[in-house]
């Protein structure tokens, strides 16, 4: 299938509330271009981030779309038509609105593999004026096609010139059962800003897990499907097929499981606009990932000095460092299918790194932000979130400057300007947004706090010992 001849994500807003989410009872977050969520554990940052990549990983074909029967039913007798799109958006910006909303709340359960129940109360509204959607939807051009069949038929076509108002829209089969949830998912893709291709990328906090032992679970459900066709074995072929087919995680897991399988076939892809990237990911690790034709992943560890003697081994993955392992999806997706315009999502980018590496993943970042990436990024790093404060301070234009960037060895493109950073303190069920400035960075007292706390507890200890001994040797 074919859809929308758009390359990159272009929401028309960025704003949204989440409301009974996980712990968070409130919160209003704008993502930009590069996003922080910060705070201690069970604070319900990775169920925002979740709740985000559902928005836009969905292509919401479950939305009811007000007055449009009278649309399809035209279609469907004439098979081609002129609909003006903009007349109707006009009229009904604010139900389609309240409809994305609604369609959104229903798919949180699917997002999160759980119990409707459980988010009956839980909302995640996209925070867009009616004024905002029409002029968004009626500058942006769309070109959707449905094509299906060997042949590739085209079945049904939507075209719009950028700034008109009219749809044409084609039906070449009158046989095609029904439209309208296509017609309903490709409005709401053009409505939201996305792309065709699956834009958004999630690298979850149990990808070090899933980077061992997703191969096992295919080989598990091909094993069930060879146990199924033996005629001699009673089984209960609903509840098989039932297991194999649901999934256990959550969808972000889930999605990521599925494009861990696929890395044979995209390892394929020739290095793409993020290769120089990949390769700083490939330093941090210490050497080089390998893929084989049948998906198995090697690590080749670095000399640490030239004329070092033999080279270092290949290493299958279990073998190799946590570091290594982490970081992995982030080297291969970089190094085969991040497009400019992407959404990048890193739920605990520090995992298993020493400080001096987690402060160059965050200059990695705001590299990957300069060139066109955008990023959201959970995390409980102090070190991370000082090393953007640095880059944001050295946005600043001063005669000092190349003499900082020489001394610390910074470049040009790590810097970040505060205006694209936008920092959140997830804690007491609240979404509190943290301030950016160009003279102090991310002013992060959820950190501070702690390490105040630390300092002073260190300070009381090793005093308190000092005055004893000293007490200890005048009693003498």
């Amino acid at each position: 299938m074919n859809a929308p001849n758009q390359t990159t994500l272009e929401l028309p807003s960025w704003n949204f509330r989440a409301v009974k989410l996980g712990c968070v009872e409130v919160g209003d977050i704008e993502f930009k271009p590069l996003t922080l969520m910060c705070g201690p554990n069970n604070t319900g940052k990775t169920w925002v981030m979740y709740a985000l990549y559902g928005f836009l990983a969905s292509s919401l074909s479950n939305i009811q779309l007000p007055e449009t029967q009278k649309v399809i039913d035209e279609l469907i007798r004439e098979g081609q038509i002129s609909w003006n799109f903009g007349e109707w958006l006009n009229e009904h910006a604010k139900k389609v609105i309240d409809s994305i909303h609604l369609a959104t709340k229903q798919r949180l359960h699917s997002v999160f593999n759980s119990s409707s129940d459980l988010f009956s109360h839980s909302r995640f509204d996209w925070e867009i004026s009616a004024n905002e959607l029409v002029a968004s939807a009626i500058k942006r051009g769309m070109d959707f096609r449905l094509v299906l069949g060997r042949k590739g038929n085209e079945v049904l076509r939507l075209l719009k010139q950028p700034g008109e108002t009219i749809i044409h829209i084609t039906l070449q089969s009158q046989r095609f059962p029904d439209i309208s949830f296509i017609l309903a998912g490709a409005i709401a893709q053009h409505l939201l800003g996305l792309p065709p291709r699956q834009s958004v990328f999630l690298v979850p906090a149990e990808r070090n897990g899933l980077h061992l032992f997703y191969r096992e679970l295919a080989n598990r459900r091909t094993a069930l499907l060879h146990h199924a066709t033996k005629k001699d074995k009673d089984i209960n072929l609903g509840q098989l097929f039932q297991d194999l087919a649901g999934s256990r995680y959550a969808e972000p897991i889930a999605h990521y499981i599925d494009w861990l399988n696929e890395i044979p076939s995209v390892r394929k892809n020739k290095p793409g606009t993020f290769h120089s990237l990949a390769e700083e990911v490939k330093k941090v690790a210490g050497g080089r990932y390998d893929v084989d034709a049948e998906g198995d992943i090697t690590f080749t560890p670095r000399k640490l000095r030239r004329g070092d003697g033999e080279t270092p081994p290949k290493l299958d993955l279990h073998l190799t460092s946590s570091t290594v392992k982490s970081l992995f999806g982030l080297w291969f997706y970089l190094e085969h299918q991040a497009q400019v315009g992407d959404v990048l999502m890193l739920d605990e980018p520090e995992l298993n790194l020493h400080p001096s590496n987690q402060r160059l993943v965050a200059r990695l970042l705001a590299r990957l932000v300069n060139s066109g990436l955008r990023v959201v990024v959970s995390t409980h790093s102090d070190y991370l979130v000082r090393e953007v404060n640095s880059l944001i301070m050295l946005s600043r234009e001063h005669v000092c400057r190349a003499e900082l960037m020489k001394r610390f060895g910074y470049q040009e493109t790590e810097f970040l300007s505060p205006e694209i950073v936008a920092a959140y303190l997830f804690d007491d069920r609240k979404i509190v947004p943290m301030k950016v400035t160009v003279n102090e960075g991310i002013q992060a007292e959820t950190f501070d706090a702690v390490i105040h706390e630390l300092n002073e507890t260190s300070d009381e200890i090793y005093y308190a010992y000092q005055e004893a001994f000293a007490a200890g040797e005048e009693s003498e």
